[in-house]
């Protein structure tokens, strides 16, 4: 493989602890960042000035979420709660109770109308405004993965032995793939045919949605915590161990065929993501580097390292730059050149 070329960060800030997560406000404007020791930074996307930094929760922030018009910010905190940030102030606007030890999963529906948190084994959806729209039955484990359909009505949801299918709303299972086996992580596929659930077991499985078929991947070096599709519904880069598996769901699928495997990074990968609307896919790992591959060609791009264990990686919502976190709460900006 081309060895590629090294990638400069535009900027560097400083943190004081994990980076739990990371992610661009819709117009990519700013970058709000979620630390372990409870604080959010909201940061200039140009330069990485800090606008406002708040300590938002009493333990760590597990997950964080901008409005689709990028008014105010949620963040679900291992104290159980969810609140709501106006972005411009800083100020806390509104708290909600997440009926659980820790919110660890924020999810907008696709129209923008609501957002749905999961915490524990408890599932909720609340209205733009607030105002809780449903509280779903109690799932059978905790809930590891949260992901609306299209039609802002149902959502998916993996736990210990399978992926259902809820409408929000309602009660009962629309759609359930069981397996023996902890779910620990969920990808839907951006056309909604495709939901994949990595496994515990060091396993994946990926399940038609149109068709109710689902395959089997086995074999995987480890737990496969880290799934990502690209835009087009054509690529799936998973991950157990410190390398990727990408299988192709072109044509006929990847059924009986041999995925393309990339094997640069010499520790587990922390985090996975498309480059907005390419098959180009940036990798994270504990062992300090990040790459930028060309799916087509397996082709490393660019490639860029740090003396810390990355934790996170967010892309800016049209590509132009991609945010990576570390272990020790530093936050790095590279902007894409090509």
């Amino acid at each position: 493989m081309t060895p590629g070329t090294h990638w400069s960060p535009d900027w560097i800030r400083e943190g004081t602890e994990y980076v739990m997560a990371l992610t661009f406000s819709p117009d990519g404007a700013t970058l709000a960042v979620a630390q372990a020791d409870g604080f959010i930074r909201h940061l200039e996307a140009t330069t990485g000035t800090c606008l406002w930094e708040r300590e938002a929760h009493e333990y760590g922030v597990a997950t964080l979420a901008f409005s689709p018009d990028g008014g105010f910010l949620l963040s679900g905190g291992q104290d159980g709660l969810i609140r709501q940030w106006s972005v411009e102030s800083g100020h806390q606007t509104a708290e909600y109770i997440a009926l659980g030890h820790w919110a660890e999963h924020l999810v907008w529906s696709p129209d923008g109308q609501c957002w749905a948190v999961s915490a524990g084994r408890q599932i909720q959806a609340f209205r733009a405004d607030g105002q809780r729209l449903w509280l779903g039955p109690e799932q059978a484990s905790t809930v590891t993965g949260l992901a609306w359909l299209e039609d802002s009505q149902h959502l998916l949801t993996t736990c210990y032995g399978g992926i259902r299918l809820f409408r929000v709303g309602g009660r009962e299972i629309i759609l359930q793939h069981e397996w023996k086996a902890s779910f620990i992580a969920l990808a839907l596929s951006p056309d909604c045919r495709h939901v994949a659930g990595g496994c515990q077991d060091a396993s994946m499985i990926v399940c038609d949605l149109l068709t109710k078929e689902r395959l089997i991947m086995s074999g995987y070096a480890g737990k496969v915590a880290n799934l990502a599709w690209d835009d087009h519904s054509r690529y799936l880069a998973s991950s157990g161990n410190n390398e990727i598996i990408v299988w192709d769901f072109a044509d006929d699928g990847p059924s009986g065929s041999t995925p393309l495997t990339l094997d640069r990074h010499v520790d587990r990968l922390s985090d996975l993501a498309f480059r907005p609307g390419t098959s180009q896919l940036a990798s994270a790992g504990q062992d300090g580097l990040l790459i930028l591959w060309q799916i087509a060609d397996a082709r490393i791009i660019r490639f860029h390292s740090t003396p810390q264990p990355l934790s996170r990686l967010a892309w800016h919502p049209r590509g132009q730059a991609l945010a990576i976190g570390t272990a020790d709460g530093e936050v790095r900006l590279l902007r894409n050149q090509a």
